[in-house]
């Protein structure tokens, strides 16, 4: 077989590849930053079930958060900026989460099926805190200072079954790539397994 029939038979690298062969920060963020943002989306959506958690560890190495890599200066106050999202769970994996600046608080809910049961999970948006101080911050146990028009009422998440799903929650976010980040969950304070990716649209 010829080079070029060998390349053109070989698999293309792809995110998963990468990853399940150990792929460092800078490879993982090398790959995705070449790619157009559709693919970039669609590659990021491929990590599913186990391997969004190995995505998180994959990425330890990279470079710290910064509000600026979040949520860029570009966007103007008051337009929502949405992320899609993937978590690890077997079910009801796909999701947005929506965010909107407004006088330098960025407040974001989480726009996915089910929430007519779990509500829409409000959190406000920032850098860190003494748990895990250079990753991106979704905090549910602080109430917005604002919802936005057009945005779903508030509902606390301390109440109904919100609570089940988001009392007591903080998510800490690593950097993958431009646009891309990976997340993981903690409740009271206590790792509960769960991650999502999150992919700028």
């Amino acid at each position: 077989m010829s080079q070029a029939a060998a390349s053109a038979s070989a698999p293309s690298r792809t995110l998963r590849s990468v990853l399940d062969a150990g792929g460092t920060y800078a490879e993982l963020s090398a790959l995705l930053d070449g790619l157009e943002p559709a693919a970039r989306l669609a590659e990021v959506l491929s990590i599913t079930g186990a391997r969004v958690g190995k995505l998180y560890d994959a990425v330890a190495d990279g470079p710290h958060m910064t509000m600026e890599d979040f949520f860029p200066a570009s966007v103007p106050d008051g337009e929502t900026l949405i992320y899609e999202g993937r978590n690890s769970l077997a079910a009801f994996s796909r999701f947005q989460k929506r965010f909107l600046r407004k006088d330098g608080v960025i407040v974001g809910y989480n726009h996915q099926q089910m929430s007519f049961v779990t509500g829409p999970g409000y959190f406000v948006t920032r850098l860190g805190d003494e748990t895990i101080p250079h990753e991106i911050l979704f905090d549910y146990t602080a109430e917005p200072p604002h919802v936005p028009a057009g945005w779903p009422a508030f509902k606390p998440n301390a109440s109904g079954l919100s609570r089940l799903v988001y009392f007591g929650m903080k998510d800490y976010c690593r950097k993958v790539a431009d646009g891309v980040v990976i997340g993981k969950a903690f409740k009271q304070g206590k790792a509960v397994g769960a991650y999502f990716s999150l992919t700028r649209a």
